[in-house]
């Protein structure tokens, strides 16, 4: 054992002798270890911001597609689009899907994936990196759609592209661990984890002799569903009948694979995992000392109720209490990824949490991998009959005003050590009603539909968005204004 500097090895020794002993002592019968308490992680006194000068952020929702290279496209629209990226310091948004040469690439889908297997060739990486993408998140449920050689071949394809890329790695640590951006202005961190994941994708460390596993940073959560009293009565009938032991004093109840709680309206609730929740926190506090403003992105489908078509514009109930934490351990900014519709923004303690931004791409048609056989089976169609893109109208319901072809890009300036301003550009990802997916600025109609639609998402939040010239915008006051 290496000496600790400062620290007599006599005391080192004691010490971990003294631990040999405990951890070899088995616990008593019945005693279970404590799980950590995530608040343990959040710092007395927070690490303010740190920038030189202004900083900008332009943060964009999932990128499904493009199935082509499309920097090139003598489109005007698009190429105001991406002006606003490249305009900006760090452009940022959620890689969902995969990205691999076809021609090489030696695997094949997964047996278990995000909800089908969106994946685009390699070539995409670099046409990303020309719109202006700095870094983007790797921790969603479609990381592992084509194994770890999916993911790895997605990641070289990023880094051959010039592309940072955040939360997956060859072991849980690895996919923990903050990426850092060096600017001008100061050092940017980001941390990346997703509570909606392939249940194939989790990372975990080294255990004794066995290497780590690859994958993404996840939050498990565990789902209740909340049921009033007269229905709780009814599903512990319908246990007992089924040979089950009811202890009628507890609130909860584990029937038909789900948990059941007494509660004084329908809905869900969701726990979080501590030792999930303790990792992230402290993942955000280390990269927060290491640098001048630190982002932290997830991807969330989770909505506050059972939303069978994910449009539910009020997000799952854990998210609140995880964004506050994660802003006291000392984020700067929050992103959500994952619903494919926008919900609304929060400014807490002067920081924005943006619960979801919805989709900067939904460029389906051109998927180099349309749906299995397996999963137009569960829809019901037969794949020898329906073609790609009558699935696509089947499944995503086409009308030209569907909420997930419409989404804004979010700039955020921050400024010495606060948020001074964001602006909202309202983008639109359809064509004539049809499924295209390429973002466009949305003509002044409907911009104002969408900052409309957002500024009611963020009222119960008490964040006030005003349309100005084509733009949302939200100012926010200073630390010392606002005191």
């Amino acid at each position: 054992m290496r000496k600790a500097m400062g620290v007599s090895t006599t005391f080192v020794n004691g010490v971990v002798t003294a631990w040999a002993i405990l951890a070899l002592a088995p616990p008593a019968r019945g005693q279970q270890v404590a799980p950590p308490d995530p608040s343990a992680q959040l710092p007395k006194t927070p690490i303010a911001a740190s920038v030189q000068g202004s900083l900008t952020i332009a943060a964009v929702g999932d990128l499904l597609g493009p199935g082509l290279p499309v920097s090139q496209l003598p489109d005007p629209g698009f190429d105001a689009v991406a002006k606003i990226l490249k305009a900006a310091d760090i452009a940022t948004g959620n890689n969902e899907g995969s990205l691999f040469d076809f021609r090489t690439f030696p695997g094949y889908p997964a047996a278990q994936n995000g909800g089908g297997d969106p994946v685009y060739d390699a070539s995409v990486a670099r046409d990303l990196k020309a719109m202006g993408f700095t870094i983007l998140s790797k921790a969603n449920n479609h990381a592992f759609d084509f194994g770890l050689e999916g993911l790895e071949a997605t990641n070289r394809a990023l880094d051959e592209a010039g592309i940072l890329h955040v939360g997956s790695g060859r072991d849980l640590s690895d996919a923990l661990s903050p990426v850092f951006i060096t600017t001008p202005k100061g050092r940017v961190s980001f941390v990346a984890t997703a509570s909606t994941f392939n249940p194939a994708s989790p990372a975990a460390d080294p255990q004794g002799d066995l290497n780590g596993r690859p994958g993404i940073s996840v939050l498990r959560t565990q789902r209740v569903t909340l049921v009033t009293a007269a229905e709780m009565s009814e599903l512990r009938a319908m246990a007992s009948a089924r040979g089950q032991r009811v202890d009628s004093t507890r609130k909860d109840l584990y029937l038909f694979e789900q948990r059941w709680r007494v509660s004084d309206k329908p809905g869900l609730a969701y726990e979080m995992n501590p030792f999930d929740e303790s990792a992230l926190l402290h993942a955000v506090r280390g990269a927060k000392q290491l640098s001048a403003l630190t982002v932290f992105t997830i991807h969330a489908h989770e909505a506050a109720s059972e939303d069978l078509d994910g449009e539910d514009p009020v997000p799952a109930d854990f998210t609140h209490e995880l964004f506050h934490n994660v802003i006291d351990a000392g984020a700067d900014m929050v992103m959500v990824h994952g619903p494919h519709h926008l919900r609304g923004i929060e400014i807490y303690k002067g920081k924005p949490i943006f619960y979801s931004l919805s989709s900067f791409f939904f460029d389906l048609e051109l998927d180099r991998a349309p749906p299995n056989t397996e999963t137009m089976e569960r829809m019901g169609m037969d794949p020898k009959r329906v073609t790609y893109s009558e699935y696509l109208s089947a499944r995503f319901r086409i009308p030209q005003d569907a909420p997930f072809f419409r989404s804004v890009v979010a700039v955020t300036t921050f400024e010495g050590d606060h948020v001074k301003e964001i602006r909202l550009y309202p983008i639109l990802l359809n064509r004539a009603g049809h499924l295209f997916g390429i973002p466009y600025p949305a003509p002044a109609a409907d911009a104002k539909r969408i900052i409309d639609e957002l500024a009611k998402l963020s009222a119960p939040y008490g964040t006030r968005v005003d349309f100005e010239n084509g733009v949302g915008v939200i100012r926010v006051a200073a630390p010392s204004a606002s005191k």
